[in-house]
């Protein structure tokens, strides 16, 4: 049936982020029925959640389950290293969410029936995802009875079909969804927008403020003239404590080796290259050359000289000489090329198609009805009626199948190829992994000479020898490295710089290092600062993508606050900042006495007047100052013609006056589309806030680190 199909084609959708969404539809399912068991141990314990503690034997069936379901549905055998951490992550989520939110929904009493689950399935209110999947692509419409025979099918299918598959988790997501919009719905009930207020709103979102100002900039102090003792840092963070909340963390320091050819290896890749030059020249079938010997397969493409961005092999292959050019260093390889053919081709062309999708992954089937449409109009019926019958690209039928004019390598390369060899008017018939396209070049550029250019190429690695050598080296510093004085100490005696991170339990890995995730693991089972992290095989070099690695555990920042030593630095800038405007809000308070315009107290200031216009209270910026809300909001309400008081910025003080304002208009219209606006972004901020507040309450503890 071709539902069923497209069941199983849209089984693609779901996709490894389709996993993800488990933490805003809030899952509930039934992962942790276990985790009250009495053969919990410390050793088996993975976190903890609200009390309830998570054991491995439990997270590891849910995410086998969660990476069945990504890997059936993708029509996957593996995952990659990068999705399985997705996947992890996701997982934990998931059970962060059924025990947080599902203990609050089951408190609030909020559920969804199985009445109210079949009508957004396949009543009145059907839900938009499943209207999609059921949908006639003619007519928008749903045939239920037709539906419902599908999904009778689906439910008596095999456990391990992808369309169940696909079905069973839309039901899923379907029903947390509408469980998080009741939640949602419940709270923000609490946060009523009136009439009053919406006008106000959309009065101060319509009126205008044309206005001029100068500032005084902080940086016309020094900072070096500023002083803020210790004992004023400390108070400013006392007050402010709980800005400087720090999740568990380690700190490291680290010095990396980095793998990389040596000259030996470099030269070695170049002779080898080399020694192809002769062969190259003189073989008859260049491009099966080059995808014998290139470490990059043979490039079709026609380029045109401009398009080449080596003009000295551009000026080669348009020129009378003969034979290879190189070889020649490009990127990380040693390349040579030759003149593969020549044609002469548009740069652009304007084309359109009809797109015969396979129906059951039928490529054979679309071909042949492509052909025997393409007839049709080769003997003269007409090609935009037949692209809005029967095209299934619904973004160009509309049109006539007209695709407008695009440049190669636009489309998908058999497309293109198609489109750009064809003569103007010429009925071809192309596949590609969408279906088959029966294509028609409308207009096209004029044709100028471009080449198809062969190149063989050898990336330049480093050899066994020299990923020894380097090995080597590592391990020479490492040897008799076990404490943070030992590695200061290897570090000064070779001359080599150290590298500082803060990692937290789940990040992937060390930013700008490749598979590091393991030295992020082992920093979090190590427990001694000042110690020597060595890998699972006790090792103290880890290798880390381009880098041989060796590190120390300096640090172990428990959750709660940043010492205040960890925040002195900002802190001191920001009062650096405060004190530098309090000199300026002075001198500019002496520059207002007595002046009589803006202007001269601009110049007893020494800065000059700038103007802004159209500044509204919803206003991001103001041109030529930057982010200034105080000055904004000061530019709505100050009265006309009248210099404001000095304002404290973001980047100094200013001092405006308002040159012209435009009264605010509201509509009632209007009105009621700032309240709906306003009621949702108290929706969005309600949701956000008490999801973030009950997972902070639950007192999270993650140790996946000792698994993962």
């Amino acid at each position: 049936m071709a539902t069923l199909e497209n069941i199983r084609k849209r089984g693609g959708l779901l996709s490894i982020i389709f996993v993800g969404v488990a933490l805003l539809a809030f899952v509930v399912g039934d992962a942790l029925s276990s985790s009250n068991s009495s053969m919990f141990s410390s050793r088996n314990k993975i976190g903890e959640i609200a009390g309830e503690e998570i054991n491995y034997t439990d997270f590891r069936e849910k995410l086998i389950q969660n990476e069945e379901v990504a890997k059936s549905v993708n029509n996957l055998t593996s995952l990659t290293e990068e999705q399985q951490t997705m996947i992890r992550e996701n997982t934990w989520q998931q059970l962060i969410a059924e025990i947080v939110m599902g203990g609050e929904y089951e408190k609030l009493g909020i559920d969804v029936t199985g009445d109210e689950l079949f009508d957004m399935l396949l009543g009145d209110n059907m839900n938009p995802m499943v209207r999609q999947l059921f949908a006639d692509p003619a007519t928008g419409n749903v045939d239920i009875d037709q539906a419902r025979t599908v999904i009778r099918q689906l439910i008596e299918a095999p456990d391990n079909t992808p369309q169940k598959i696909y079905w069973l988790n839309m039901e899923e997501q379907i029903k947390n969804s509408r469980l998080q919009e009741k939640y949602n719905t419940l709270l923000s009930k609490g946060f009523f927008i009136t009439d009053e207020q919406a006008k106000e709103n959309a009065l101060n979102s319509s009126a205008g403020s044309d206005i001029s100002y100068f500032v005084k900039s902080y940086a016309s102090i020094s900072d070096s003239t500023i002083q803020v003792s210790d004992s004023e840092i400390k108070e400013y963070y006392n007050a402010r404590k709980n800005s400087y909340r720090q999740p568990e963390s380690r700190r490291i320091e680290y010095v990396n080796f980095t793998i990389e050819p040596s000259s030996e290896d470099y030269t070695e890749t170049q002779n080898w290259i080399k020694e192809l030059a002769t062969e190259f020249a003189a073989t008859a079938t260049p491009a099966e050359f080059t995808d014998l010997s290139s470490d990059v397969k043979f490039d079709p493409s026609y380029l045109g000289k401009s398009e080449i961005s080596n003009t000295e092999l551009a000026a080669f292959l348009f020129s009378s000489e003969k034979g290879v050019f190189g070889p020649y260093l490009e990127g990380n390889s040693f390349r040579i090329s030759r003149l593969s053919n020549t044609k002469m081709l548009p740069d652009s062309v304007r084309a359109r198609h009809i797109l015969i999708a396979p129906e059951n992954n039928d490529l054979l089937r679309a071909k042949s009805v492509a052909d025997s449409l393409a007839d049709l109009l080769r003997k003269g019926a007409d090609f935009e009626s037949m692209a809005r019958q029967y095209s299934t690209d619904q973004g160009s039928s509309i049109n006539g199948g007209d695709l407008g004019w695009f440049k190669p390598g636009t489309m998908v390369q058999p497309f293109s190829d198609t489109a750009f060899f064809a003569k103007p008017r010429e009925i071809k018939v192309a596949v590609t992994q969408y279906g088959a396209h029966i294509i028609q070049v409308t207009e096209q550029s004029k044709p100028v000479e471009k080449v198809q250019i062969a190149t063989v190429q050898k990336e330049i690695v480093p050899s066994q020898k020299t990923l020894n050598k380097i090995y080597n080296d590592a391990r020479t510093f490492a040897d008799g490295v076990n404490t943070q004085a030992d590695f200061d100490r290897k570090l000064e005696e070779r001359g080599l710089a150290k590298r500082l991170a803060s990692v937290n339990s789940g990040d992937p890995g060390i930013t700008g290092m490749e598979s590091s995730r393991e030295l992020v693991r082992q920093s979090y089972l190590a427990t001694t600062p000042g110690s020597v992290i060595k890998n699972s095989e006790g090792n103290s070099i880890f290798e880390t993508g381009n880098f041989y690695t060796v590190a120390v555990l300096t640090a172990i920042n428990k959750a709660g606050f940043t010492p205040v030593d960890g925040v002195a630095a900002g802190i001191k800038q920001e009062l650096i900042r405060k004190k530098k405007a309090g000199i300026l809000r002075k001198e500019l308070t002496e520059a207002l006495k007595g002046s009589e315009s803006l202007l001269s107290a601009a110049q007893k200031a020494g800065v000059e007047v700038k103007e802004a216009t159209g500044i509204t209270f919803n206003s991001f910026q103001i041109p030529g100052a930057g982010v200034e809300p105080g000055v904004i909001a000061a530019a709505t309400v100050l009265p006309e013609a009248k210099l404001s008081d000095p304002i404290e910025g973001n980047q100094g003080v200013y001092v405006i006056m308002v040159n012209s304002r435009t009264a605010g208009e509201a509509a009632p219209e209007t009105i009621a589309s700032t309240k709906a606006g306003m009621q949702q972004a108290n929706l969005y901020q309600v949701s956000y806030q008490a999801s973030g507040a009950l997972t902070e309450n639950a007192k999270i503890q993650d140790l996946r680190y000792k698994f993962y």
